[in-house]
C-alpha cells in the first residue's frame, strides 16, 4: 500500500477540508469549484456509502480511501489510508461523526449524524460518488427528508440549503436558451425540417445530450420519456455508413421516428 505519510494521530483540519466548526472549510470547497449533495444515510457506514467514497475515488483518479473519526479531542481524530479494493471490510459499521476522503483531497464524504451524509467533491469524484448527479441527487434528498421527517426533523434544513440548481423541465418552451438540453431541442427540429442530416443530427444530439448531463440538467414528463425515446433510437443508427448493419435505421425513418415522437409528445 501506498505510504501517504499521514501521521497516526492528526488534526483533520490540517489537511484543509473541514473547518473548526465541523464542517467543509469554504476556502477546500472553493479549490477545483467542488459541489455539496447531501444523501440519505443510516446510522452505520454501510455498503452504499463505501461504494461512493470508492467509485469517488476511481473517477477521480485517486487510489486510496482517508478515514477519520472526529472526536471531541483533536488527539482522537485518527487518519489511515484504505486502498479502495478492501475499504468495505475496513469501514462498514463505523457510526459518526467521521469523515472519508480521497488521498488526493479532491473529494470527501462528511458523515456528521445519523441520517444523512454530505458529499463533497470536483466534477470528476462527484462522477463516481454520486452517480445521478448533482440535481438528481438533490432532489432525491428532499424526497427523503419528507420521508423521514418525524424520525430526523433537522434534515429539512439540510436540504434547504443544497436545493438543485436547475428545474425539473417537463415542456421544450421551459428550458433556457443556451443549456444542453435546448440544443437538443433545437436539433431535434432542424432535423424533422430537414436542415441537417441524420448524421449531424445524431452526433451534435448525443454531444448535447453529454453537456445537459455535467451541467446537472434535470427533465421530467413528458419531456423525460421524449428524450429516452431518441437515445433508444439513436441506439439503432450507425453514423457511420461503413459500420451500418441491416437492420440499422435509415436517415429517413429516423427522422420519421423522431417527427413521430415530437408530435405525440405534448412537451414539443
Amino acid at each position: 500500500m501506498t505510504d501517504y505519510n499521514i501521521p497516526g494521530e492528526a488534526n483533520s483540519d490540517q489537511l484543509g477540508i473541514l473547518s473548526s466548526l465541523g464542517d467543509y472549510n469554504s476556502a477546500w470547497l472553493a479549490v477545483g469549484a467542488k459541489l455539496v449533495v447531501p444523501v440519505p444515510a443510516g446510522s452505520r457506514v454501510d455498503d452504499a456509502l463505501v461504494q461512493r467514497i470508492t467509485e469517488g475515488c476511481r473517477t477521480g483518479g485517486a487510489d486510496a480511501v482517508l478515514m477519520v473519526a472526529i472526536g471531541s479531542e483533536t488527539a482522537c481524530r485518527t487518519w489511515r489510508p484504505i486502498a479502495p479494493d478492501i475499504a468495505a471490510s475496513e469501514l462498514v459499521g463505523f457510526g459518526p461523526p467521521l469523515l472519508l476522503a480521497s488521498s488526493d483531497r479532491q473529494g470527501a464524504i462528511l458523515f456528521p449524524r445519523p441520517g444523512y451524509v454530505l458529499v463533497a467533491g470536483t466534477a470528476g469524484f462527484l462522477k463516481g460518488a454520486v452517480p445521478e448527479g448533482v440535481d438528481g441527487g438533490r432532489a432525491r434528498f428532499g424526497r427523503y427528508v419528507r420521508t423521514a421527517a418525524k424520525r430526523w426533523p433537522e434534515l429539512k434544513d439540510i436540504s434547504q440549503s443544497f436545493s438543485p440548481r436547475h428545474i425539473a423541465w417537463a415542456r421544450a418552451r421551459e428550458i433556457p436558451a443556451g443549456t444542453g438540453a435546448a440544443r437538443q431541442v433545437n436539433l431535434m427540429q432542424a432535423f424533422t425540417a430537414g436542415s441537417i442530416s441524420g448524421a449531424d443530427f445524431a452526433r451534435g444530439w448525443l454531444d448535447a445530450r453529454r453537456t445537459s448531463q455535467d451541467n446537472g440538467e434535470r427533465l421530467r414528463d413528458p419531456l423525460l420519456t421524449a428524450f429516452d425515446q431518441i437515445f433508444s433510437l439513436l441506439e439503432d443508427y450507425s453514423i457511420d455508413p461503413a459500420l451500418k448493419d441491416p437492420d440499422d435505421l435509415s436517415d429517413e425513418e429516423l427522422m420519421d421516428a423522431v417527427r413521430k415522437t415530437m408530435e405525440r409528445t405534448d412537451g414539443f
